[in-house]
């Protein structure tokens, strides 16, 4: 019969899983509340804020990072016995960037592009002065 201190335990499995599934859960609905602050905070940054326009979403991904700590989704990973799985891949990001690369190298005119930007930074320079009362920059 297996001992309680076992990681291996059927006990200690069974009550893993069942933390393992409150903690999706709570994952789940921080991300799920998460998706439309941080896309307020980016648009409100962009209004308000000419020199910093990133600051509330960094700010909320800041609280992301340290909720995901809180929650220790896969903590119960040091329990894994078996050989350790290594990756040393790309990850998600480097995806988004290759895949934004390979679209504007085949889809996007560099010098419209650049025409878009400017006329977004001048029309978020129109906002930032009329929401902060002051004569764009």
């Amino acid at each position: 019969m297996a001992q309680p201190e076992d990681l291996n335990s059927r006990t200690e499995v069974v009550r893993d899983t069942i933390v393992l599934q409150l903690k999706l859960i709570v994952d789940g609905l921080r991300d799920l509340a998460l998706m439309p602050i941080c896309l307020l905070a980016a648009i409100l940054g962009l209004l308000k804020h000419s020199e910093q326009p990133g600051r509330y979403m960094y700010r909320m991904l800041s609280y992301g990072r340290l909720t995901e700590k809180w929650i220790g989704l896969f903590d119960d990973a040091d329990k894994d016995q078996m050989e350790p799985i290594k990756y040393e891949g790309k990850n998600f990001d480097d995806l988004i960037v290759r895949t934004q690369t390979a679209f504007e190298s085949k889809y996007v005119d560099p010098e419209k592009k650049e025409q878009l930007i400017q006329k977004l930074n001048e029309a978020l320079n129109d906002i930032n002065g009329k929401v902060n009362h002051k004569k764009p920059t």
